[in-house]
């Protein structure tokens, strides 16, 4: 009898982590060609994929404190500087989330509304130039 309850009670204290959902959003006119969120303090692991421009994803992580941290795709600045922006927030998990990466100078008016967090590119002040090699963005 004590056996079956030091078990039940091991059961219930590792089993019991819910997941919650972070509904990911690309609201910047870039491919964000990396995707990561991993526990605050290990190790980032494989990308999550990609997210096309005006593109969402969900993802499923246990409560805490979490990265969620995108690459964008290479943005052409000059024939001699190219950018590849990458932005990253640590979040406390608690529940359900809405996350936005956006562009610094064009934030959605979403972020106003409770339980939506933004995640900023931050990109260079110089124009993108023509390149034949590669599609310029313009941030």
């Amino acid at each position: 009898m004590k056996l079956a309850l030091v078990f039940c009670l091991l059961l219930v204290a590792c089993g019991g982590a819910a997941l919650q959902t972070i509904s990911i959003s690309n609201q910047t006119p870039r491919t964000i060609k990396e995707l990561y969120v991993y526990p605050v303090g290990s190790d980032k692991g494989k990308s999550r994929g990609s997210l096309a421009p005006s593109a969402s994803t969900t993802v499923q992580m246990p409560k805490g404190n979490v990265e969620v941290q995108g690459v964008s795709e290479l943005i052409i600045i000059d024939e001699h500087t190219r950018d590849t922006p990458t932005a990253s927030q640590a979040l406390e998990l608690v529940g359900p989330l809405k996350v936005i990466f956006f562009d610094g100078t064009t934030k959605p008016a979403a972020l106003d509304n409770p339980g939506v967090i933004g995640i900023s590119f931050i990109l260079s002040e110089k124009k993108p130039a023509p390149d034949s090699n590669a599609a310029p963005v313009t941030p």
